[in-house]
């Protein structure tokens, strides 16, 4: 007992220095914050636009992220890890990369257009022009939350999360006047875009800055080549993680109606704020992680892993819980059918934890291999679960698909990780 006690106290004061408490309460604050105006803006949006409408912006969605992955996204982690290394001039270099890979993302999604015109879908082709339009100075500037965390300014994070969210109301404003073009979905996405494309620009430019005036020196040549290959790495990591965690919403988005496309969408979102809590975590953790002796990061990722999903745990229960209370009195009726999709995801999330715990482990190691073998096995079991479950349950079965690969990712993360020697990990 005094041994547990001891653990506790220790691990408990290593989060509360280097001020992570403050930090943690502030994106903590942020997160709610935004929560709260997803609480606002669903329901806005469910009220606004046709139910089929709804599911077009859930195609989109649920096409980007195998998009993105053109654009070398693992090049944000690899810049983002350097940078915790005190290498700040990795932001230009991710910059660089990512603004020129991202034009063979914006002709994906130009090639999407085309795919939805000949299936006769006027409205998704418009979305996706859109989309392939603005993704260079959307997506392709995303490396922006990586410096602020690495360089730990939660003060800049905090307000760059909430003006992120709010760019997602604006496009109520022409809905409020009555004044849109082609539709009203073609309008609300598009002027959403066009406002997220303002303020990424903006924040880029005002890092920039920063850099000019604190004369922040150039990634040396063999270190700007070691990034580009760890972010080339991180992106074939990303690839199967992609599979793993999307290729769910894809099948929906594919080859289900758009109705169940919109009650997968409403459970994604809440999905999505379990995953940004995640996110708060590794981004406050992360920086101290990484720089711990790995036999001593081992041991921490034990006790401080153990407590992590345990509150995850609870938070599921509440977040099913509220889904039951709120969604039959904020949506409309046609909606109840997403509590059920809501309930598996969840669950999916939750199960999926120890295996993303682990996955964190590996990748402050630099320990390619694991990782690789780690969303490689959960990856077969998100192709193939969906697929052989879907024609006895239906939409359901796709969600329950999710779920299976969940679990697969947390047995083989918790047996890497348990059988990982000390001595073999790279870093």
């Amino acid at each position: 007992m005094q041994k547990k006690s001891t653990i506790l106290g220790g691990l408990l004061g290593n989060l509360r220095g280097s001020a992570t408490i403050t930090s943690g309460s502030l994106l903590l604050l942020a997160n709610a914050i935004v929560v709260l105006l997803g609480l606002i803006r669903t329901p806005l949006v469910t009220w606004v636009l046709p139910k089929d409408e709804v599911g077009m912006i859930g195609v989109v969605a649920a096409w980007f992220p195998f998009v993105q992955l053109l654009s070398l996204t693992g090049l944000d982690t690899a810049a983002y890890h350097y940078s915790s290394k005190g290498q700040p001039g990795a932001f230009r270099v991710n910059l660089q990369y990512r603004l020129r890979w991202s034009l063979l993302s914006a002709l994906a999604f130009l090639l999407g257009a085309v795919y939805w015109y000949t299936r006769g879908d006027q409205l998704l082709f418009w979305m996706f022009i859109i989309a392939g339009i603005t993704f260079p100075l959307t997506a392709g500037l995303s490396a922006c939350v990586g410096f602020l965390s690495a360089e730990q300014r939660f003060s800049s994070l905090f307000w760059y999360r909430i003006f992120e969210s709010l760019t997602d109301f604006s496009g109520f404003i022409p809905l409020i006047f009555s004044t849109w073009a082609v539709s009203k979905v073609i309008t609300f996405y598009g002027t959403n875009q066009l406002a997220t494309m303002l303020m990424q620009v903006g924040v880029t430019l005002a890092i920039l800055q920063y850099f000019r005036q604190a004369k922040t020196s150039q990634l040396p040549p063999s270190e700007r080549t070691d990034m580009v290959r760890y972010g080339k790495h991180l992106t074939g990591i990303s690839v199967v993680s992609v599979v793993h965690t999307r290729i769910d919403a894809f099948y929906v988005g594919m080859f289900l109606p758009l109705q169940t496309m919109a009650d997968y969408s409403i459970a994604l979102i809440l999905y999505e704020q379990l995953k940004k809590l995640w996110i708060i975590y590794t981004t406050i953790r992360y920086p101290e992680l990484v720089n711990i002796q790995v036999m001593h990061r081992h041991r921490r990722f034990i006790s401080e892993g153990s407590l992590v999903w345990t509150a995850f745990i609870m938070i599921g229960f509440a977040v099913v819980f509220l889904a039951f209370w709120l969604v039959p009195v904020l949506l409309p009726p046609v909606y109840i059918s997403s509590l059920v999709y809501i309930s598996i995801l969840t669950a999916a999330f939750v199960i999926g934890l120890p295996g993303n715990i682990a996955e964190l482990f590996f990748r402050t190691c630099q320990d390619e291999k694991r990782q690789y073998m780690l969303r490689m096995l959960a990856a077969i079991a998100a192709v193939l679960g969906p697929l052989l479950l879907v024609n006895q349950f239906g939409g359901p079965g796709i969600a329950l698909g999710r779920l299976v690969s969940n679990l697969v990712l947390s047995l083989a993360g918790l047996i890497l990780f348990l059988n990982a020697k000390n001595k073999e990990l790279p870093g």
